[in-house]
């Protein structure tokens, strides 16, 4: 196809800010190299009352500038004024985030804007953390209308399949997100943060039950005997209380083991804490995919993830990482491993030498946009 296609993309978008508004922003970047892209962003994403954060808002602003800030979940006035935006676009093509069922009417209604065969809904969850008992109910209807559903790993694909057999599915992969950075910055950081050791382990993101910091406070009290000088920072919002956390490193003696670091970090400071740390731990218990796993690609750092949902679909045990079960033992003996047989350099070299594979110029060619 010669001329720029009409695209219109649907989902959190900056200021909006997390992950899903992350990956949406690298999306469209990506993609208007060869289109014409309008993004359809919301106004706000959850009622106060269902949000548990601070704020939905981060300071990073987009340079994109065909944003239009217009739906509401709630208010279907603003459903109708984006389906007429999306209609008198001409759009050929409808790309949709999606991880929650709480926006399933919304993006119903939306997709009734275009044909079947020009509607791709990118799944970033297909269950979604709660897992409510009406979900799949939803899900059923969602999934029987979407054109192309795009996955980034086998689980979510087996979670489409076993909801709607029928169903077209892109099998794709979470691609690096690209935050620029110096290698130099290192020590610099390091300092910053008052830390003096080489052993330092990150945890980062949303502080939340699944994400299993409980497990790695565990794995740690196992770890620090055997590894001395060990640090773990503890960087993202807390979505939960974190005095369990807490009583589990005093009771433990490990007080001077931790570093938590609880807010939001916007994108220009991620840096800071990834390269303050040579090792990256996800101990999540559940899980699809992960932005935090992207986000240790990119800065070339090593990572120990538990062996559930779709993140051993990035990881080359014993090369980019270690794949361990959810459990403290687990956990433990593969983190004494990598610093005990001083494994950063080739781990982090072969990061560099095969991240290549996760560019989002790859991603984009796989949806078959153009065809």
């Amino acid at each position: 196809m010669s001329s720029r296609l009409k695209i219109v993309t649907i989902g959190p978008f900056p200021p909006l800010r997390g992950g899903i508004s992350d990956f949406h922003e690298s999306l469209v970047n990506q993609i208007s190299k060869k289109s014409d892209v309008k993004v359809l962003n919301f106004k706000s994403l959850y009622p106060k009352i269902l949000f548990p954060g601070k704020s939905e808002y981060g300071n990073s602003k987009s340079g994109f500038k065909n944003v239009n800030t217009i739906l509401n979940p709630l208010n279907v006035l603003s459903w109708i004024k984006g389906k007429s935006l999306i209609r008198e676009n001409n759009t050929d093509k409808l790309i949709i985030s999606y991880w929650s069922f709480f926006f399933i009417p919304v993006y119903m209604f939306l997709l009734g804007s275009v044909k079947k065969e020009n509607r791709y809904v990118l799944f970033h969850n297909v269950i979604s953390h709660e897992n409510k008992p009406f979900e799949k109910f939803l899900l059923q209807r969602f999934i029987k209308i979407i054109g192309h559903c795009i996955v980034m790993n086998n689980y979510n694909k087996e979670l489409i399949l076993k909801i709607n057999p029928k169903a077209n599915i892109i099998s794709n992969f979470h691609p690096i997100y690209e935050i620029p950075y110096s290698d130099n910055s290192n020590n610099n950081y390091k300092a910053d943060l008052n830390i003096k050791t080489e052993k330092t382990i990150l945890f980062f993101g949303l502080i939340r039950e699944y994400k299993g910091l409980d497990l790695l406070i565990n794995a740690i009290a196992l770890s620090r005997n055997k590894i001395k000088d060990l640090k773990v920072l503890v960087v993202g919002e807390n979505y939960e209380s974190l005095a369990k956390y807490h009583e589990m490193i005093r009771a433990n003696n490990m007080e001077d083991s931790f570093i938590f670091i609880n807010h939001f970090v916007d994108k220009d400071d991620i840096k800071k804490y990834f390269l303050s740390s040579e090792l990256v731990v996800l101990p999540y218990k559940s899980a699809s995919q992960s932005g935090v796993l992207s986000l240790a690609y990119n800065f070339n750092r090593p990572v120990v993830i538990t062996d559930v949902g779709g993140l051993s679909d990035y990881v080359s045990d014993k090369k980019s990482g270690f794949i361990v079960e959810p459990d403290p033992e687990h956990i433990s003996k593969k983190i004494n491993m990598f610093f005990e047989e001083n494994l950063f350099e080739m781990m982090s070299k072969f990061i560099k030498d095969n991240k290549k594979i996760f560019s989002w110029e790859s991603f984009e060619k796989k949806l078959k946009l153009y065809e």
